[in-house]
């Protein structure tokens, strides 16, 4: 067990005096309407819907266009992303579809989508017996935007695109904000994202065929119990203090926290967003351009140091834009990543691998994506590894973790 100085691989300082703010007022739903307000205008969306987690604002979301084309039951996504979104899906009784991956974008592998939309006829015309597909996922993970323009190009304007901006709020391409660029967006507010509330969502949409389902949805979802709401007062305030690099060592060897473990959730429940969340989001702007300066510059920092004369380093071709909240490379093999979180771990570095598997790899899943192959999403799912990039990770960190890297590429070529 390390016991010492220890990096979370991702996390987002909550300072107590806003804790402090925030409790007194956890009963003020004023805060729930300041909060949208305030997101509309900085994403410049009509609607706006808060809800208990991401996970959650993709479930509704789902539940929302099913309502709008009942017809359709089958949701495409990467088969390399969070395990979240496969559960959302399952929990809205929807199908999954898996497109493999680029392991050099973390995108959709293009050619192969282009070649499922060729090959399947979108017409809505139940005549011609297809149209299956409800919508497609681009996701930018880690922050790193997904190509949503040529996605819009290869689906034709047929498939609705809901973009999982989970991990990339405040995130931009190209001067548009990640979230924006499809029919409808959510984000997560968990901890270790671009932003916390502990736990959230936001979904963003100018369609107003989906905001009314939407609208009518959440409106009977139950709220956050006097009783749930102090526990998450509660966990806030265990983070706060946690969090700190000095503390994280404790309960990072609790191994009942399965702190830094991915699960597929069988279910998970969908509720309001609290005013006590809400207000713990108080000058949220403000706050979230000084997490993505912090950010940008360990990223840049990495970028510059991997770039190279590290051989099994190979990083990822897409990341001009570095409001990520985990930094990603490729190893040369299974056996480099293994060897590179180990020193890491013990060394307290914040160094992780990224999901398990690929989603076809779920246990729970197995039968049902039977069947076929997902080259791109099991390479990354053996090769990829994150490196910390959050606040409390300081120049010394950046430059301990760039050694360890070299370290290891010198004893492995």
């Amino acid at each position: 067990m390390r016991i010492g100085r220890t990096l979370a691989p991702a996390a987002v300082p909550i300072p107590l005096s806003d804790l402090a703010a925030s409790i007194g007022r956890c009963t003020d739903k004023k805060q729930i309407a300041r909060f949208s307000y305030e997101l509309k205008e900085f994403f410049g969306v009509q609607h706006c819907f808060l809800v208990s987690s991401g996970k959650a604002a993709l479930f509704l979301i789902l539940k929302a266009l099913k309502a709008v084309h009942p017809e359709k039951n089958e949701v495409l996504i990467p088969a390399f992303t969070c395990y979240s979104v496969p559960s959302a899906i399952k929990k809205a009784g929807l199908k999954i579809r898996l497109c493999d991956v680029n392991p050099d974008t973390l995108d959709f592998d293009f050619d192969k989508l282009d070649d499922f939309f060729r090959q399947n006829d979108l017409s809505p015309s139940p005549a011609q017996g297809h149209a299956k597909i409800l919508c497609v996922l681009p996701t930018h993970l880690f922050g790193i935007p997904a190509d949503v323009e040529k996605l819009s190009k290869i689906t034709r304007g047929k498939v609705t695109i809901v973009e999982d901006a989970a991990q990339a709020m405040g995130a931009e391409d190209q001067g548009k904000k990640l979230g924006t660029l499809g029919d409808v967006g959510f984000y997560s507010l968990g901890r270790g994202k671009a932003f916390t509330t502990l736990e959230g969502g936001v979904i963003l949409t100018n369609r107003s065929d989906i905001a009314r389902q939407l609208k009518a949805t959440i409106g009977d979802l139950p709220e956050y119990s006097q009783k749930e709401i102090c526990r998450l007062i509660c966990q806030s305030i265990l983070l706060a203090v946690f969090l700190r690099p000095w503390l994280y060592w404790l309960p990072n060897s609790l191994p009942f926290l399965n702190l830094g473990e991915t699960f597929f959730e069988h279910d998970f429940p969908v509720k309001k967003l609290s005013p006590f969340q809400a207000a713990l989001a108080k000058n949220w702007q403000a706050k979230l351009n000084v997490l993505q300066q912090r950010r940008r510059v360990n990223a840049n920092y990495y970028l510059e140091k991997l770039s190279s004369g590290i051989q099994h380093v190979r990083r990822v071709q897409n990341q001009s834009l570095p409001d990520v909240i985990r930094f990603p490379f490729l190893t040369q093999s299974s056996e480099v990543r293994d060897r590179i979180v180990e020193l890491g771990k013990k060394a307290g570095l914040g160094i992780m691998p990224s999901y398990p598997d690929s989603i076809d790899g779920i246990k729970e899943l197995q039968e049902e994506l039977k069947g076929q192959q997902y080259p791109g999403a099991k390479l990354l799912s053996k090769r990829l590894i994150t490196l910390p990039v959050h606040p409390y990770v300081n120049h010394s960190d950046t430059k301990r973790i760039c050694d360890l890297v070299g370290s290891i590429e010198k004893t492995t070529t």
